[in-house]
């Protein structure tokens, strides 16, 4: 541990996949609680996902939270329903989002779309893809006529086998992006989110951290998966889910006392924040 937080605020950056909602997607009552407590004992409680703000928001509203949330994997930082005016957003130019299109040809991409705040444009109709709204005739697409602004990711959804070559295609063609996938995203719902190599989770930290005055030592970040690696690296306590990855777990300065079906974030913030 480093050292008492009595007198310290402290940024608490959460994940929410696998680390702070359960296996079914939600957030226990208990880690509601927890969560609200650490609010109230002055501490700045954060999501940071690789979410879309569209299905990140109700959590947001559930916990009661006031503060920034960063979604795309830190390419976007924002308070929501409101205007704040330090928000952030990395876009990439729409001819680079309509460019990736190309990789149609070599890859089976089984739904292809462009998303931004409050932006969701898909190549065609789709219904059954996980965490995206059905569109089953979707009134703009994914094509010089439907992509007015520009982008913060591009999601490609494909089959698992595809993913290695696919991100190596992406990093050898368009060398300015970066690609990235999360938990949730595998097996049969396997995809690949590509934003701006320039974001990430770290980096949306670090200025949140700077936007509220509080100090890298004094950040906690709680994850899982491949995408939180940067965080849990910077945060001045770093702390893996009991059922984290491998790599997160190695990276670490902390493990939960239990995995995210066991209140694993609750557990952990009840005793080292006194709660």
């Amino acid at each position: 541990m480093k050292g008492s937080l009595a007198m310290t605020r402290k940024l608490i950056a959460l994940d929410l996949d696998g680390t702070t909602l359960d296996n079914a997607g939600r957030l226990a009552p208990s880690t509601i609680n927890t969560l609200q407590a650490a609010t109230t004992a002055g501490h700045l409680v954060v999501i940071a996902t690789g979410r879309p703000d569209s299905i990140s928001e109700d959590l947001y509203d559930e916990l009661g939270l006031t503060g920034p949330m960063i979604n795309f994997n830190g390419a976007l930082i924002h308070v929501p329903h409101q205007a704040w005016p330090a928000e952030r957003a990395v876009t990439m130019p729409i001819a680079t989002a309509l460019a990736l299109r190309e990789l149609k040809a070599d890859f089976h991409i089984r739904v292809m779309v462009a998303e931004g705040k409050r932006l969701l444009r898909a190549d065609h109709g789709y219904v059954n893809v996980p965490f995206l709204p059905d569109m089953p005739h979707p009134t703009a697409l994914l094509d010089e006529a439907g992509l007015t602004q520009p982008p913060i990711s591009v999601t490609m959804f494909i089959d698992e086998g595809a993913l290695a070559p696919l991100t190596a295609a992406i990093a050898a063609r368009f060398p300015e992006l970066t690609g990235k996938t999360w938990g949730v995203w595998s097996g049969d719902h396997t995809a690949l989110e590509v934003t701006a190599g320039n974001a990430s989770k770290s980096r949306a930290l670090a200025y949140v951290a700077g936007a509220y005055g509080i100090d890298q030592k004094d950040i906690i970040a709680f994850g899982d998966d491949l995408n939180d690696l940067d965080m849990i690296e910077y945060a001045g306590l770093g702390v893996a889910m009991q059922n984290a990855r491998p790599q997160i777990l190695a990276a670490a300065d902390s493990v939960t006392p239990t995995d995210n079906e066991h209140l694993g974030v609750a557990n952990f913030l009840v005793k080292y924040l006194h709660l």
